[in-house]
């Protein structure tokens, strides 16, 4: 076993440095010296099979050969003796029988099929095994993938006996595993080598990137075969330039440790499809967005991919429209309230930016630089599946010859916006705080102005204005402007101090849904209906961290890290930090399961909370969550009334 024996016929030269190149992009080959994947790509043997092909039989086929996939996808189903039934899909790069040799005598451990035509390598037993006896990395990554199998196993027995639980969408699980387990290596080439090589590496390791890296071999970039169509042949660059040159950089990093949720965000977030992988700084490989579309249709990814491809109002909407039920599935797969407000952030952004390209299109270049802002719960990314529009539109000042001109254009894409967004589901503001006002579409001037009125004013209108506006962010257009506007508002802050004291006094004013001995105080709300209005009682803690952020100058909107920045700066204690985010974690998360509950209920959310319908143990933590937001009151109260009869 020591020789592998040498192949039958000759193989093209160029086949082989194809194989060659695909081995060395492909675990656990790629750990092998260049001198043995040589020789196995010399003793490969390629086999095609049509799709719906049946390959292999679980525990009856025997297996001669390892199958390493080139192109195409295989379905592999695994069961167990009266328990749940695994499928796995294999992409290009995978292996499969390895496993069956070393671990089942050589019988297949899965049943498999070919779901798209497929082609695969195929390495004889006793080459494989001749690798695994000289090279322990090489056999012991087949060691780990068996312990992955039978994880798989566990978990899908474990949600099958779950009870409530197990009503999560499959594939919502994978979300909390670490990105380690999803790694994938990718081929990688020097900054200096030509597209054309660049992209002969490409093609011949059946990936979807290759890495660019610095003559310190530190990854810089990727080029993707859209690299090459966008800027090769439709931008008429060489192919001799150097890749570096098209290449997609910054190089967007996630840590190996991550659960894989946040990399889903950060997908998201980016508008990217591959996200580097690194642990203790260095590079261990790659996850794609191919990779998290195996979520089934209900994963965030998922969803998000729809909305960005849809092509009209119609599909928008109807992409929109599953939000609801990636919330739910997300809720009962046990994830926590600032990753729901995540998701449904990120689902908003992306349907804005789609409506936005769709307006800019139809309308043509603006006249100038613009911010399309997002207020309130939108501002703060704590949207949630009850929420209609606040937005508006800054722009720069121009002179009084082309105000009109483009005052005109702005309020037209204002209406655009604003109604496409109603179209899709995200209602039409109550109080007509949207760009589409003309009262809301205005210079950066005017942005001034209004705040300089508020901030003067000692009236309940401009409290009311700057609890909405003062938690603002760029939903789309220039970051500049929006942080000219927040350095104007601090600047004013410094000369009206006493206005922090009046935000304090309003929300002083309301007090936590609890009675004097413990009990629940509800309020009634349309028809006769009585609750607790949980986005009420919230309030109170998005108050908080407003009054004590903007009196600390951080522009920071989201409630969470607002509290996270005032302990930092030692204005907010730990034990306090820790209770008051756990309290409002907890509301938030309440909040949203009881939406989900009501829109699979009637379609129609509220914030009306029935403390009837929770557990014991849910009631008893929602009023340890109110007994915290009167320690936030207490702490208004002696800051700014201290002396104050």
């Amino acid at each position: 076993m020591e020789n592998f024996p040498r192949p039958l016929q000759r193989i093209d030269p160029e086949e082989l440095k194809d194989r060659q190149a695909f081995l060395s992009a492909t675990p656990p080959f790629h750990s092998l010296p260049q001198a043995e994947i040589e020789i196995i790509a010399a003793n490969l043997t390629e086999t095609t099979y049509p799709n719906g092909r049946n390959l292999f039989a679980q525990e009856e086929t025997l297996l001669f050969n390892v199958l390493i996939l080139h192109s195409g996808r295989l379905e592999r189903r695994i069961k167990t003796d009266d328990g749940p039934e695994v499928t796995v899909f294999l992409e290009p790069g995978d292996i499969y029988g390895g496993i069956s040799l070393l671990f089942n005598n050589g019988i297949s451990t899965s049943t498999v099929r070919c779901v798209e035509a497929a082609a695969v390598y195929e390495l004889d037993r006793e080459n494989f095994l001749r690798l695994c006896v000289k090279y322990p990395s090489f056999s012991s990554y087949f060691s780990q993938e068996l312990d992955k199998n039978r994880e798989r196993m566990r978990e899908a027995v474990v949600a099958e006996t779950a009870g409530p639980v197990a009503e999560a969408e499959p594939g919502t699980s994978f979300l909390w595993k670490s990105v380690a387990e999803m790694i994938r290596t990718f081929p990688s080439c020097p900054a200096r080598t030509s597209i054309r090589q660049a992209a002969e590496l490409l093609t011949a390791s059946r990936r979807s990137a290759v890495l660019i890296l610095e003559p310190e071999s530190r990854p810089v970039g990727l080029i993707t075969d859209a690299d090459l169509r966008e800027k090769v042949i439709v931008g008429g660059l060489s192919p001799e330039a150097a890749v570096e040159q098209i290449m997609s950089s910054p190089l967007i990093r996630v840590e190996a440790e991550v659960p894989v949720f946040e990399a889903v965000l950060m997908m998201m977030r980016y508008r990217i499809k591959h996200l580097a992988v690194f642990q203790n700084g260095h590079l261990k490989g790659m996850i794609t967005e191919r990779d998290l579309f195996l979520a089934k249709s209900h994963s965030p990814v998922f969803l998000i991919h729809e909305i960005q491809k849809a092509t009209d109002t119609k599909e928008l909407k109807e992409a929109y429209a599953k939000l609801p039920d990636v919330i739910r599935n997300l809720i009962a797969s046990g994830a926590r309230a600032p990753y729901l407000n995540a998701i449904i952030t990120a689902t908003m952004d992306a349907v804005l930016a789609r409506i936005m390209d769709a307006a800019l299109k139809s309308l043509g270049p603006p006249p100038t630089k613009f911010a399309f802002l997002l207020f309130g719960s939108e501002g703060r990314k704590e949207q949630t599946l009850k929420t209609d529009q606040d937005n508006a539109i800054v722009f720069s000042d121009v002179p009084d010859a082309e105000d009109f001109h483009v005052r005109g254009y702005f309020l037209e894409l204002g209406r655009y916006v604003c109604d496409e967004l109603n179209e899709i589901g995200q209602k039409h503001c109550d109080f007509d705080i949207m760009a589409k006002n003309p009262s809301w579409c205005q210079p950066l001037s005017r942005w001034k102005a209004y705040y300089r009125r508020w901030l003067e004013s000692d009236d309940p209108d401009g409290l009311l204005k700057a609890n909405i506006f003062f938690d603002f962010r760029v939903g789309h257009g220039s970051q500049e402007l929006v942080d000219e506007l927040h350095a104007a508002l601090f600047e004013k802050l410094l000369d009206w101090p006493g206005f922090l004291r009046q935000m304090a006094r309003n929300t002083l004013s309301y007090r936590p849904p609890l009675g004097l001995f413990g009990n629940f105080v509800l309020e009634e709300k349309g028809a006769g209906r009585k609750g607790l209005d949980i986005k009420s009682a919230m309030r109170l803690v998005v108050d908080f961290g407003r009054i004590y952020a903007i009196q600390a100058n951080l522009v920071e909107t989201n409630t969470l890290k607002r509290l996270q920045a005032l302990c930092n700066l030692g204005r907010l204690d730990k034990p306090d930090l820790d209770d008051l985010v756990h309290a409002y974690e907890f509301l938030m998360h309440l909040r949203l399961k009881h939406q989900s509950e009501m829109m699979k209920e009637n379609g129609k959310p509220d914030n009306l909370l029935q403390p009837a319908r929770l557990t014991t143990i849910d009631q008893q933590a929602l009023k340890e969550a109110f007994k915290q937001i009167r320690i936030v009151h207490a702490r208004l109260r002696m800051d700014f009334f201290l002396y104050t009869p």
